[in-house]
């Protein structure tokens, strides 16, 4: 008996129990996905890249639709749900990862003591990725507030409050799913004049989607001083000179990549999947990570410093900025972009280092903690 066929982005991490599955896996770049290819196919695994609606899936045998990705923005999901055609996506598989280089934006833009000292964060949504950072920041000693509409508190010690108090917050980091629904759009929702509310000095980061703000919006924030920290950008993969040269911090959306999370994509789409196939797989999800160990020499006299000196060791955010902005100069095109992010050498999550330092003290234990480390050795 012939095994299902599955057609998979080629850059999706393939991983052991993808494996094990009782299936043809068809790797083919996303990009280049098109209908032709899920002739015969019953199963699709994508990512954001890729845009499934009607025009790719019609005449097609597909029983399955899964984006390694939190966000379902580049899928149809009323034309699959008509067709009836299963959906599932990576939503929260990557929470961790992004909030590791949200924590890593804010040391290299000199705000960390700032969030340790109580300063005002501002988190727009409120879904498995800002859940998770809001946690680290409150940990810190931030002061969080946030804006998401469809976020009801139950009981939550969260301050919930409108967009404009938020945005006035000395930090602001996005992270709303992107949509045009009449109720509550997030599309373009941070305008000219959404950006009355941002403070000069602020420090304004969007590593959610880059359609939650417009670029005009952008400019006009880089042009008053606000520091702005761009992974997702309005246009992507169109990313233009004139903005880039007004960001701190450029990288090629790939704030989610890390080993953990590239694995964690990749298997949470294996049960749906089974499902929808009705096929079953003997290998079990290891639970198992492995860790990593890093060595710092700390000063013995100061426990932020102590922590600064940990972000200084495992900071990425210079190189991966510097090593977008050096490839863009030579090629400022959106096949370009997609071969930064496929390319892109994936950094270690926190939580999966342990960190070996010469001298520590209670209180930083408790500061690596909150910021998401694995322990101290």
């Amino acid at each position: 008996m012939a095994l299902p066929r599955v057609v998979i982005d080629s850059a999706i991490l393939v991983t052991p129990r993808l494996l094990a599955l009782p299936v043809e896996l068809i790797p083919i770049e996303g990009t280049r996905i098109c209908s032709n290819d899920l002739r015969g196919v019953q199963a699709l695994l994508t990512r954001t890249v890729t845009q499934v609606d009607s025009t790719l899936l019609e005449d097609s045998q597909i029983l399955f639709v899964g984006t390694a990705s939190a966000g379902t923005d580049h899928i149809d999901t009323r034309y699959l749900a008509e067709q009836g055609i299963s959906l599932a996506s990576a939503a929260g598989c990557n929470a961790a990862a992004v909030a590791d280089y949200v924590l890593d934006a804010i040391y290299h833009c000199d705000r960390l003591e700032s969030v340790i000292n109580a300063a005002t964060v501002g988190l727009v949504g409120y879904g498995r990725v800002g859940r998770h950072l809001g946690a680290r920041l409150t940990s810190l000693g931030a002061s969080v507030k946030v804006y998401d509409p469809f976020f009801e508190a139950n009981g939550e010690d969260i301050q919930v409050c409108d967009l404009s108090e938020v945005l006035a917050c000395s930090i602001v980091s996005l992270h709303a799913a992107l949509h045009s629904d009449p109720l509550h759009a997030s599309f373009q929702m941070i305008d000219r004049i959404a950006t009355t509310h941002v403070m000069p000095n602020a420090l304004f980061i969007n590593a959610g989607r880059g359609g939650l703000v417009t670029e005009e919006a952008l400019h006009r924030m880089a042009d008053k001083g606000v520091t702005l920290v761009l992974d997702t950008w309005p246009d992507e993969p169109q990313v233009p000179q004139t903005l880039l040269s007004k960001v701190a911090v450029a990288t090629p959306h790939i704030a989610g990549y890390t080993g953990t999370a590239k694995t964690n994509a990749t298997d949470f789409l294996i049960n749906p999947c089974l499902r929808a196939l009705d096929l079953e797989s003997s290998l079990e999800m290891n639970n198992a990570k492995e860790t990593e160990q890093v060595s710092v020499e700390v000063p013995a006299d100061s426990d932020i410093g102590g922590l600064m000196k940990v972000m200084e060791a495992v900071s990425r955010v210079v190189q991966d900025d510097s090593d977008f902005r050096r490839a863009w100069s030579k090629s400022p095109t959106p096949d370009n972009f997609e071969a930064q992010r496929t390319s892109y050498r994936l950094r270690s999550q926190y939580s999966d280092l342990i960190i070996r330092a010469n001298s520590t003290s209670s209180e930083l234990h408790r500061l690596l903690g909150a910021a998401g480390f694995g322990g101290v050795s």
